[in-house]
């Protein structure tokens, strides 16, 4: 896939609304090491897709896709994609609680260790956002 310029700054300005002007510059390098190193169509294929194309599509609000992402996640036991799909549904207008009810209800789904897991993510997520605040 060659590189989409325009769902490449689309993606970037998403996620830069959601994790901040940290994940925007830290993208961009990866995008620059990546484009010297002959590999940005692997590097940069989730920006394009996921956050320029995906999560732009109409069908579904991004606050269901995040919803489908977190529920996942943690079947599949990604911590660290659930960390930042968990601030997609926090931008997205999940609440904390919702969140939660979330890793419940999948709890039914794949069992309490991965929930468990899940649990102790975003509990430390929630804990750094809180920090922030103070």
């Amino acid at each position: 896939m060659e590189l989409n310029n325009d769902l490449f700054e689309r993606g970037v300005a998403l996620m830069g609304k959601i994790l901040g002007d940290d994940w925007i510059e830290a993208t961009r390098k990866k995008h620059a090491a990546a484009v010297a190193a002959g590999d940005a169509e692997r590097s940069d294929f989730s920006t394009q897709v996921l956050f320029g194309f995906m999560f732009n599509r109409p069908q579904l609000s991004l606050r269901d896709r995040a919803i489908v992402m977190i529920t996942n996640d943690i079947s599949m036991n990604a911590p660290n994609a659930l960390r930042s799909h968990v601030q997609v549904g926090l931008y997205a207008g999940l609440t904390r609680d919702e969140i939660r009810e979330i890793v419940f209800q999948m709890t039914q789904y794949c069992g309490h260790p991965r929930a468990r897991e899940a649990d102790i993510v975003i509990s430390a997520l929630f804990a750094e956002l809180d920090a922030k605040k103070s």
